[in-house]
């Protein structure tokens, strides 16, 4: 028997792929705090979009909670935004478990690079997102 795992990425070129990140705590987060991320493809791939969803009401001093996407050659690095959203608990449309989209610049990963997920403002008190980054292989 054959193990043809080596022939996959070319069958799946152009095809979209997702990485979901769940349940990430934006409690008492500055603006130098890393969240969760870190995370290698270990392939070159095309990051393409990228989604948050509120899992929890933001208080109404949540006005303007900025996450952003980014890119580092390794996890200590220094980090390209390439993607970001601002939450707010003031906008309706921005339900509970309602998916958001980052206004995504497409950035290319290599193999050992790293995509984290940052916050850009201060925030304060509990809240929680998923984020959903959908990538396709290059």
């Amino acid at each position: 028997m054959s193990d043809f795992s080596s022939l996959c990425p070319l069958f799946n070129t152009g095809v979209y792929s997702e990485l979901t990140l769940p349940y990430i705590s934006l409690t008492s987060r500055s603006t130098t705090n890393k969240f969760e991320g870190g995370i290698p493809f270990s392939r070159s791939v095309i990051v393409t979009h990228g989604y948050v969803k509120k899992h929890t009401t933001f208080t109404a001093t949540a006005t303007a909670v900025k996450l952003a996407l980014c890119k580092a050659a390794t996890w200590a690095a220094t980090r390209t935004v390439f993607a970001t959203v601002i939450l707010s608990a003031t906008i309706t449309t921005q339900a509970i478990g309602k998916y958001l989209a980052f206004t995504t610049t497409a950035k290319t990963f290599g193999a050992t690079d790293v995509l984290n997920l940052k916050a850009l403002t201060k925030e304060a008190g509990a809240k929680m997102v998923s984020v959903v980054v959908r990538y396709k292989e290059k």
